[in-house]
């Protein structure tokens, strides 16, 4: 979200597709593909609609100035939205709610609890209300609602309603019961401990210093604006240094490190799988 320039965004981009594809083939990314799509594809045409910023101005509509450096920044900004929002789909997969309690629970337990239900909130809900539904088709209630819907639009919301009712007490009642048996087990009373524990090898630590020393220089060069691109007034010129492929590098080295990660397990396993 902080970086403006074109070759680091795509190049970000990109990575976060391969990420995706190399954890689950990109199936979680193509369920909300339209979705995050038509989110891009709004900012990017109401950005040169409402801002008339830039001084190369490409032609007039409703006497407003359209111009090139706002249309650059309305794809730079999308692009943006799009690599963070695959970011966190990928985020999802890898980091589970138990992870999430793990890491968290140490520090702060009834945050990291408030953090994993909200996560799951919406899922569930949509399983839940795919349940409702079946078993209304089952009792062949489907037909019915189906003959009413088409006599009245009175008839399609009383039945909506009957189904949300039904999805809202069922959640409340299940929610309910969860927070009495943690609060009789006892849950952030003290240390909570867990069925799984994670243990730090040297291979851990080897992969946090190297995110440590790229990621410290790419801060490190974004202050003194090595990857700097100005927009406005006019489009800055792409200039290639020694600096900036310096840079870029690191900045490849920390984007690329859970791909390396990745194909190294693929390959292990490849290999184990050829010996068999």
């Amino acid at each position: 979200m902080l970086v403006k320039h074109p070759v680091y965004l795509g190049a970000a981009f990109l990575v976060t597709i391969l990420l995706n594809f190399s954890i689950d083939r990109g199936r979680s990314l193509r369920k909300g593909l339209v979705r995050y799509l038509l989110i891009a594809l709004v900012i990017f045409i109401t950005n040169p609609l409402f801002s008339s910023r830039g001084a190369t101005i490409l032609f007039y509509l409703l006497d407003r100035p359209v111009t090139l450096e706002s249309i650059v920044y309305g794809a730079i900004f999308a692009i943006s939205l799009l690599s963070v929002l695959f970011a966190f789909v990928a985020f999802n997969l890898i980091i589970t709610p138990e992870k999430m309690l793990y890491l968290i629970t140490p520090f702060a337990p009834r945050t990291a609890f408030i953090v994993t239900v909200t996560l799951r909130f919406v899922p569930l809900l949509t399983s839940r209300l795919k349940e409702i539904m079946t078993i209304k088709r089952i009792m062949g209630q489907g037909k019915e609602q189906s003959q009413q819907m088409k006599k009245s639009k009175k008839n399609r919301m009383q039945n909506g309603m009957e189904s949300l009712h039904t999805l809202i007490s069922w959640s409340l009642e299940e929610a309910l019961i969860t927070a009495s048996s943690m609060r009789a087990r006892g849950y952030g009373v003290t240390k909570r401990s867990s069925a799984r524990i994670y243990k730090m090898d040297n291979r851990d630590r080897i992969v946090m210093w190297i995110i440590i020393l790229t990621g410290t220089n790419l801060i490190i060069g974004a202050w003194y604006g090595v990857n700097r691109y100005d927009i406005y007034p006019r489009l800055s010129q792409m200039t290639w240094t020694s600096l900036y492929s310096f840079h870029f590098t690191c900045f490849l080295l920390y984007l690329l490190f859970p791909l390396f990660m990745n194909g190294k397990e693929w390959l292990h396993w490849y290999l184990i799988r050829s010996k068999m």
